[in-house]
């Protein structure tokens, strides 16, 4: 009876080890990638809150794309307060996403930050106001009261706007901007903001409201920006070519499977709406995909950011637009 029971402990004991060594032959499959090699950890600082802004990201993530490419990604949110240039600068993070003038301003002080791929063709700034204000063009501004986030891209594509429209600003009440687009209810007349994100709460409260694009109008800016160090490609080239690809394979995806995006985007916060993202990403598409190939971006559209960055007095002295960015990691 003793032996017997000996020999189950021995199967039993057996059978967890083999057990342990299975869940850790498995875990270690997990970590790594397509080549067989351990995965290299990066991490990417995005430039808001997480949402639908970012959804090929996250589906880069979910999907397995990043460990096939060899790599675990760590994907942070970014915030008002944090700026993913200066994080990526600081070697906090690896790579990040910002608009295409952070990139030239950083620069221009001597941090050699890199564009890897534009995710938004065009910026999706907009000047919003309800549609009972009647405030149909730039000129309608004068002797209104006009919400303004300042020192961002916001504040740059907005008076670009206006000095190309002729619009005199001094007519202009101008205020800083509150975090919610209700403030166009209650206490402003328009509001400058982002085209993919206030109307469309507004208009899941019922309210119409009129947008003021400044891209209609031939200011022509990049948005969301995905950006490393020279440092970075110039150590590891390898792994930032990996990045890269598998992030717009991401993007193809989520571009071709909208409601698996959204699913991906409200697990990483569920306190997000359903509709608002779907609505959201909806319309980033034709940013996203309507001027050529996703991720290419133009030296020419480089060119006539810092071009208007020197304009407005934001920068001084031009930049070497050939080090701003490379096209070189799509290929």
């Amino acid at each position: 009876m003793k032996k017997k029971i000996i020999y189950i402990v021995i199967i039993v004991v057996i059978i967890v080890v083999v057990g342990f060594l299975s869940y850790e032959s498995l875990k270690n499959e997990r970590l790594m990638g397509e080549q067989g090699n351990k995965l290299e950890k990066v991490s990417l600082r995005l430039k808001w809150v997480d949402q639908a802004q970012f959804a090929g990201y996250y589906l880069t993530k979910s999907q397995g794309l990043y460990e096939r490419k060899g790599l675990e990604v760590e994907i942070s949110p970014g915030g008002p307060d944090i700026s993913p240039a200066q994080m990526v600068a600081a070697g906090v993070n690896n790579f990040g996403i910002t608009g295409a003038d952070q990139i030239i301003l950083v620069r221009a002080k001597g941090v050699p930050l890199v564009a890897l791929a534009v995710l938004y063709k065009d910026s999706p700034v907009t000047i919003l106001s309800l549609k009972e204000k009647g405030i149909e063009s730039p000129k309608d501004l004068e002797g209104k009261k006009v919400a303004v986030v300042y020192g961002r891209d916001e504040e740059v594509i907005y008076r670009a706007l206006l000095a190309k429209e002729g619009v005199d600003s001094s007519k202009i009440d101008e205020v800083p901007s509150m975090p919610s687009p209700t403030e166009v209810i209650y206490s402003v007349d328009a509001r400058v903001g982002y085209e993919l994100n206030c109307p469309i709460l507004l208009n899941l409260m019922g309210y119409e409201v009129n947008l003021i694009k400044p891209r209609d109008y031939g200011i022509r800016f990049y948005g969301d920006t995905l950006f490393t160090t020279e440092k970075m490609i110039k150590e590891n080239p390898e792994l930032v070519r990996n990045f890269v690809k598998a992030s717009i394979d991401g993007w193809k995806m989520a571009l071709q499977n909208p409601e698996m995006a959204i699913d991906e985007v409200l697990k990483i916060n569920s306190t997000l709406n359903r509709e608002h993202q779907s609505r959201f990403l909806a319309a980033s598409v034709p940013i996203i995909i309507g001027r050529g190939e996703i991720g290419y971006s133009e030296k020419k559209v480089w060119e006539e950011i810092q071009d208007t960055l020197i304009a407005q007095g934001m920068l001084k002295d031009a930049v070497d637009i050939d080090k701003v960015f490379t096209n070189e990691f799509l290929k």
